[in-house]
């Protein structure tokens, strides 16, 4: 839609007489060629364009047909029949509903350093984010008879009683080895019999650096 005034002459095509148009179509051809043979040229132009605009036509056909293959196709992959098999969440607790966090280490962090033969008290910070109480759960160690010129350790320490959305400290307590080197001590979420509550999870770890 134009902004412009309807003022005469401004910006509007000029109105040609009648006598100044040209014919169009088959009018056209006859104004310009009024021959016998003009009206058959014509015909056999157009039939000689038949076969090309068939084809045409059956090319359009074909592919809106296509296009509609394709559409169906993806609507039936993003709507009802994806919905109707949605894929089964993944959980890798020991008891459905069950999960943790782990929040901080309390003291000690990674990578400091402790003197030879020292004790030392690690704590970390845990969180119960998930639906199910923990009763009766330990931290416990998971090379338990590994390192045994090492860091000493128990194998394995209480988790006090932690309702969802509460947080924990579970602390253990640590001798440094008699001689410079690196300690690291790994543990994992156990119950009495020392089943994993949390089979795939990374285990949480202290690592401290033993100096003379």
């Amino acid at each position: 839609m134009s902004d412009a005034t309807d003022t005469p002459g401004a910006g509007r095509p000029s109105v040609t007489a009648p006598t100044d148009r040209v014919p169009e179509g088959e009018r056209a051809l006859q104004g310009v060629e009024d021959s016998p043979g003009a009206e058959a040229k014509a015909t056999a132009a157009r039939r000689q364009r038949s076969p090309w605009l068939a084809a045409a036509a059956v090319m359009v056909v074909v592919s809106v047909a296509a296009v509609g293959v394709i559409i169906r196709e993806r609507s039936s992959r993003d709507g009802s029949a994806a919905a109707a098999v949605s894929p089964t969440p993944f959980s890798d607790a020991l008891i459905a509903g069950d999960s943790s966090k782990f929040i901080v280490d309390a003291t000690i962090p990674d990578g400091t350093q402790v003197r030879v033969n020292s004790t030392f008290l690690k704590v970390w910070t845990l969180a119960n984010v998930g639906k199910v109480d923990w009763h009766n759960r330990f931290l416990a160690r998971t090379n338990p008879t590994a390192d045994a010129d090492g860091c000493k350790v128990p194998d394995r320490v209480p988790i006090g009683d932690t309702p969802p959305g509460d947080k924990v400290n579970i602390s253990v307590q640590v001798t440094a080895p008699n001689h410079p080197g690196q300690c690291l001590v790994s543990w994992k979420m156990v119950d009495e019999h020392g089943q994993e509550f949390f089979p795939s999870r990374r285990p949480v770890y202290f690592m401290v650096n033993v100096i003379a």
